[in-house]
């Protein structure tokens, strides 16, 4: 009987297993017994490898012999100064010769030559359909070349945040000419300046199932044929107004919904407007938008979902945020603000999920407050600013309130001042933060008994960033002893020296 129901089991579970995408919830299953291990080996098409702890990849590809995407990451960048040292050209040339079913590779924060590119395009192109490098080095726009010779059928390009040596721009010629199904293309902030924007426009014309193109600052009205051309574009990042669009006719595109300016002012804004109502992001990051035209702005964007901004020029701005805005899910801005604006915001924005913002003054009140409406909130990050206010601390209480009333929390970085957060309220990080993978905090704790009571608790850690606690080596100890979880440590004291820490054994960087 027993029997029968283990098998019954398992035909259930074999049914239901190509439904199960997240990693973690995979890797819950393949513990459970060794049918169901080999059974998510047979199935995972999907694999981020860390490759700092995994070398070799003839060990990943025999245990998931059918990977069809896969991440590559190395570490963060400002973690080290060795990161260019982890190239994976081992790697390269395991994905040239093994990896049969590859049709998706991102690639993090490594080291790539112009040579590994060479040879993934020639071997792999025709069949990868997303390629993203982002925030890597050691390659120049001869390996970018490669890709638009030989990867013939790719949709998604994406080489943000690279340094790279840029030799020409033929390489976004060589993607026009050889490709006919482009959708994404992205190389923003890669400083890259050789582009001729006629190519951009040839891609357009020979893909028009493009929808989404994001690049270094670039004029308007130099893009005014691009913007003809593709017709069906519905996200634009890296423009800049110069002023004589008006001269040349530009227009946008009509299924715009998702855009970023540079510089724009009041008489620029009418080339926005006919497409405000179906804005789901804006991003001002770069823009020295004057607050009249911010609020415009706002008011008539109802369906905005994301916004990141410089500014959004004090309460004022959360508060026609939460009035406007009731979609909103990110919310991003370096402007300050206080309790009043923050209690505002999460009254009339519900579904926010990350908000990174700064604070002149702060109070428990608020961060209740953001418990009890912002219970989809996954990405929080708060900096506290300026030592004259009278922000009355500590803002344990408050933390806690927050923590336990938006349990989805996954990402958390609290800048605050001495005696902002006790190690009381480090403790109830670790009680209540049960989803946390990734914590930055900064001017926190009194002791080495906060990070102890934090190391109880926070099962799911991955990543810690520490910046001017008062917490000793012993206490990082105990605290990697603690959450087996933790894939990292980075600490950086009031003398400025930096504390990097892999939880891993046997790897030496």
């Amino acid at each position: 009987m027993e029997e029968h129901q283990n098998e019954s089991i398992d035909t259930v579970f074999n049914c239901v297993i190509s439904y199960i995408h997240n990693g973690a919830d995979r890797n819950a299953v393949s513990l459970v017994c060794r049918k169901w291990y080999e059974l998510d080996c047979m199935t995972r098409k999907h694999v981020t490898v860390h490759v700092v702890y995994l070398p070799t990849p003839s060990r990943l590809l025999k245990r998931f012999p059918f990977i069809e995407s896969l991440t590559l990451k190395g570490l963060p960048l400002y973690f080290t100064e060795n990161y260019s040292c982890i190239g994976i050209t081992p790697w390269f040339k395991e994905l040239a010769v093994s990896f049969k079913y590859l049709k998706a590779l991102h690639v993090r924060c490594i080291s790539v030559l112009d040579s590994d590119l060479k040879l993934l395009t020639r071997t792999r192109g025709n069949d990868l359909r997303v390629l993203k490098i982002i925030k890597c080095q050691g390659f120049s726009t001869d390996g970018l070349t490669h890709i638009g010779k030989y990867c013939n059928d790719l949709r998604t390009l994406c080489l943000d945040y690279n340094t790279l040596n840029e030799k020409d721009g033929k390489w976004v010629h060589e993607l026009a000419v050889n490709n006919k199904c482009i959708e994404k293309l992205s190389f923003y902030d890669t400083a890259m300046s050789k582009v001729d924007v006629k190519d951009l426009t040839l891609l357009a014309k020979n893909c028009r199932s493009l929808v989404s193109l994001k690049l270094t600052r670039c004029g308007l009205s130099d893009l005014k044929d691009f913007f003809r051309t593709a017709a069906m574009l519905e996200v634009f990042a890296g423009g800049k107004f110069t002023g004589d669009e008006k001269d040349v006719g530009f227009k946008f595109p009509l299924n715009l919904h998702s855009v970023e300016f540079v510089h724009m002012t009041q008489s620029q804004r009418q080339f926005v407007l006919p497409h405000a109502h179906r804005l789901t992001e804006l991003n001002l990051t770069y823009d020295d938008v004057d607050e009249s035209c911010l609020f415009y702005l706002i008011k008539k964007c109802p369906n905005l979902e994301a916004l990141y901004t410089i500014d959004i020029f004090g309460d004022r701005g959360l508060q026609l945020i939460g009035e406007s805005c009731k979609k909103l899910r990110k919310l991003e801005t370096f402007g300050l603000v206080t309790h009043r604006g923050m209690v505002a915001l999460a009254q009339g924005c519900s579904f926010l999920e990350c908000l990174h913002i700064q604070f002149t003054d702060i109070s428990n009140e608020t961060l209740k407050c953001i418990g009890v409406h912002l219970k989809s909130l996954r990405d929080f990050q708060l900096f506290l600013c300026k030592e004259d206010t009278l922000t009355k601390l500590p803002l344990d209480g408050g933390f806690r309130a927050l923590l336990i009333g938006c349990s989805k929390l996954e990402r958390l970085c609290i800048r605050l001042r001495s005696g902002g957060l006790t190690d009381v309220g480090l403790g109830y990080i670790g009680k209540y933060a049960l989803n946390l993978r990734y914590l930055s905090l900064g001017y926190i704790g009194g002791s080495d008994a906060g990070l102890v009571k934090l190391s109880k608790g926070c099962p799911k850690l991955r990543k810690l960033e520490i910046q001017n606690c008062p917490f000793s080596m012993q206490a990082l100890s105990t605290l990697m002893i603690n959450i087996r979880s933790l894939r990292y440590i980075w600490a950086l004291d009031d003398n400025f020296r930096n504390i990097f820490r892999l939880t891993r054994r046997n790897f030496e960087l």
